[in-house]
């Protein structure tokens, strides 16, 4: 039996090729790039779910379950780059407290 696994590839990015540093030999994907990707990819997810809910309030859309879904996606987004700033605060602050 195959385990489960969640399609998150809206928010966040499948390291290849596209996401290495040009010096980088192929196969490696620095830290930066990724870590852009993922903030890029929750704002325009944001940016897209604002468009929708605008454009559902101004009667130019009546798909409401599309923008509740959009929405819910860039909240999740927003989630997401959230903890990952979180665990990189506590991975700073246990460096900070390691001693030389």
């Amino acid at each position: 039996m195959e385990p489960v696994r969640a399609n998150i590839s809206p928010v966040l990015p499948v390291a290849d090729a596209r996401l290495a540093s040009p010096g980088a030999p192929a196969g490696d994907v620095d830290f930066e790039s990724v870590l852009r990707g993922v903030v890029d990819r929750a704002s325009a997810t944001d940016q897209a779910a604002t468009e929708r809910v605008e454009a559902l309030a101004a009667g130019a859309s009546d798909d409401i379950h599309g923008t509740m879904l959009a929405v819910k996606e860039a909240e999740i987004g927003v989630r997401l780059v959230g903890s990952i700033r979180n665990k990189l605060l506590d991975a700073f602050h246990e460096i900070w407290r390691t001693g030389v």
